[in-house]
């Protein structure tokens, strides 16, 4: 049995991976501030930015007419969140060549257990990360941080101290000695909120932290507090786990351009954001048992509403029957609307479908439309075909746009 100061857990994080995927794609926008995250003259949010709008003071979760004042020469993308998910296979693809226990955090980064692993790789740990980094370079054309610790924590922090293009190792033993400099902002869990109740404390510094002893955290903190105590001197029992199990949901969602009241409008749009989430779901050869719709006002009031199926479905008429349902049921008239989306949930590999003596359901036969649909898709890009519900908010394109209303029926 391997002892807890002893193993070598790897981070794994791409380094601005919307926005890298990006220059990659379009090789003139190499060096140059890149903006993940819309109409820069609209509204959202920025969902990366590359190193060169970083330095501009550019962050992610941003909006994006903020980021515009800061970097007003910036290169602002929309993304293209199919390509993120082809590029983030290809990279935990690699990484499972190295060791059976990988385990996802997010698209773009991933924690790693090679305990035991320098006989298979003829080689200390430190040697097969930089060895990592450089696969991923070499097959991907990435930049990847990785840092490496007794545990994940640790790991995890030193590879945020390695960014960017940087490899950290801190040894068993010096995980105090390491953190305390820092800001206790780096520690995993303690957010914006954690971080003025500490300062508050006169705790600025990891070291003053872990300065503090158990009672008196837990007097002012609570479980959180014991938590604080272990986290600061550099203690996580958890282990890395090798996720198998299916996505929890699929989500779609937008900020609208301009609040609306058009009913029409928004259905369409819904309807349209029902057909890319349900194109996903069949990707992933996934069954969802129930949908989630999101509205989100123009005072900022935001509400859900879900429901769930007698069988899982990924057709997108069943779906988007539901949706628009709940729509119906939680549209107000005289409130504009900021924002819609729609989440697929309860997901499953498995149809478990159930006969149903009184319709004419005919799975199969659905199936070989939506592979039909799906095709088409793939050749000739997600607009060729649509609902006709969904045409109205469908980007206008060069040529004939083949369109389709699905029927009660499939043909």
């Amino acid at each position: 049995m391997v002892s807890a100061g002893s193993r070598d857990i790897l981070h794994i994080d791409l380094d601005a991976f919307f926005a890298s995927v990006e220059q990659l794609r379009d090789p003139s926008l190499k060096g140059k501030p890149v903006i993940v995250g819309g109409d820069p003259a609209g509204r959202g949010v920025v969902a990366a930015a590359s190193y060169e709008a970083r330095q501009y003071g550019v962050r992610a979760a941003m909006p994006t007419a903020q980021a515009k004042r800061l970097c007003p020469h910036a290169v602002f993308v929309r993304g293209s969140h199919g390509v993120y998910g082809e590029y983030s296979a290809r990279f935990f693809d690699i990484l499972d060549t190295y060791s059976p226990l990988v385990e996802p955090v997010s698209l773009d980064e991933g924690y790693m257990d090679l305990t035991g692993c320098d006989r298979l790789h003829r080689g200390p740990a430190e040697r097969t990360a930089e060895r990592i980094r450089q696969h991923i370079r070499d097959e991907l054309g990435l930049i990847a941080s990785i840092g490496m610790g007794t545990n994940k924590l640790i790991a995890k922090v030193a590879s945020g101290q390695a960014k960017p293009d940087g490899f950290l190792h801190v040894p068993p033993g010096q995980e105090r000695d390491f953190l305390a400099p820092l800001a206790v902002g780096c520690i995993p869990g303690i957010g914006p909120k954690g971080q003025k109740q500490l300062q508050r404390l006169g705790i600025r510094t990891v070291g003053q932290l872990c300065a503090l002893s158990l009672k008196q955290l837990e007097r002012h903190f609570g479980d959180w507090g014991v938590a604080l105590y272990h986290r600061s001197r550099g203690r996580h029992d958890s282990p890395v786990h090798r996720s198998e199990e299916p996505a929890k949901s699929i989500s779609r969602e937008t900020t609208l351009q301009r609040d609306s009241l058009d009913r029409a409008f928004l259905s369409a749009t819904l309807s349209h954001l029902t057909e890319k989430a349900g194109a996903q779901l069949r990707k992933e050869n996934l069954f969802a048992r129930g949908v989630t719709l999101k509205l989100r006002f123009r005072d900022f009031t935001t509400i859900t509403r879900s429901c769930t199926f007698n069988a899982p479905t990924h057709n997108d008429h069943l779906l988007f029957e539901s949706i628009g349902k709940l729509f119906t049921r939680a549209y107000r008239e005289r409130v504009p609307v900021r924002l819609v989306g729609v989440a697929l949930t309860h997901l499953t590999p498995h149809r478990m479908a159930q006969k149903d003596l009184f319709t004419d359901s005919n799975p199969e036969r659905w199936d070989r439309l939506y592979k039909s649909i799906d095709r088409l898709r793939g050749r000739y890009g997600f607009n060729t075909i649509l609902r006709a519900q969904s045409l109205r908010t469908a980007p206008r394109r060069r040529g004939n746009v083949l369109s389709r209303k699905i029927s009660s029926k499939a043909s």
